[in-house]
């Protein structure tokens, strides 16, 4: 009877503690397009085991029809980045985070894993498009397939991300500025 009894308190017990939550995903800031570089540290594993905890959240400000370059870069040779972007931002809880698709009213635009050739595991992610729409976005990065030598390192390993406008290049700025002329020349020519 006494350990019906101490059962049903525990079961009792369970029921009416509240529902344990996984904490918010926090943004570490936003970076300012052609701007510096922003560093953080991610874990060596965080993007495919889906551990937001590890992998850190930025923001910019796009403007749709716009080229955007967006390149994280290893600054230790055992990390493996990998990116996401999203339109939006989100208050959702880690627990729905997911590197290659939609979650927490974010919507997933692309991903880059090894587009860039660099010494250690795999390659470093960029990525050039067009943005769809003008507002906030999201990156997310972390660490893909790192290597660890000699055990992770508790924090983590460090990376650069940033967002460029490419700039047109001289010899396009050139020619649009000679057929200017030849168009000025040739008008002049025929009135």
């Amino acid at each position: 009877m006494k350990s019906k009894l101490l059962l049903s308190i525990a079961a009792l017990m369970f029921m009416v503690q509240p529902g344990v939550q996984a904490a918010p995903i926090t943004y570490q800031g936003n970076i300012i397009v052609n701007g510096p570089a922003v560093t953080g540290l991610v874990g060596p594993f965080s993007w495919f085991d889906e551990d937001a905890a590890n992998v850190d959240f930025w923001t910019f400000f796009g403007i749709a029809g716009r080229v955007y370059s967006i390149r994280g870069t290893r600054l230790n040779t055992n990390l493996d980045p990998a990116l996401a972007l999203y339109s939006g931002t989100t208050t959702a809880d880690a627990s729905q985070f997911d590197p290659f698709g939609s979650f927490g009213g974010l919507q997933f635009i692309a991903g880059a894993d090894d587009e860039i050739e660099v010494p250690g595991p795999f390659g470093d992610p960029f990525l050039r498009l067009s943005l769809p729409q003008t507002g906030l976005y999201t990156i997310a990065i972390g660490g893909a397939a790192s290597d660890c030598p000699g055990g992770c390192p508790a924090n983590g390993y460090p990376y650069s991300l940033t967002v460029a406008v490419p700039e047109p290049s001289t010899v396009a700025l050139l020619l649009v500025a000679l057929a200017g002329i030849g168009w000025t020349l040739r008008r002049d020519a025929l009135a």
